[in-house]
């Protein structure tokens, strides 16, 4: 359970992270809802392509974001 929780923290602050903390229950809920669908009502190929449309979308926006703030702290420790 420990680990779990490590996935969630900020290594900086050793708090829970809530936009991570978000992310996670975003992903658990509409894992369930996906599942849920793919049992109960056959396959919905769009149900699955929107599913992982949205956390490809949602995982290189993060990365983007990671990288510009990377990018904006090394520019200012510069300075």
């Amino acid at each position: 359970m420990k680990k779990l929780l490590e996935l969630i923290t900020n290594p900086k602050t050793g708090k829970l992270s809530s936009s991570d903390c978000a992310v996670t229950l975003a992903f658990v809920v509409s894992s369930i809802v996906v599942l849920y669908q793919c049992f109960n009502y056959q396959q919905n190929e769009l149900l699955l392509g929107t599913y992982l449309a949205a956390w490809v979308a949602q995982s290189q926006a993060s990365k983007r974001a990671a990288i510009k703030r990377d990018v904006e702290l090394k520019d200012d420790s510069n300075d």
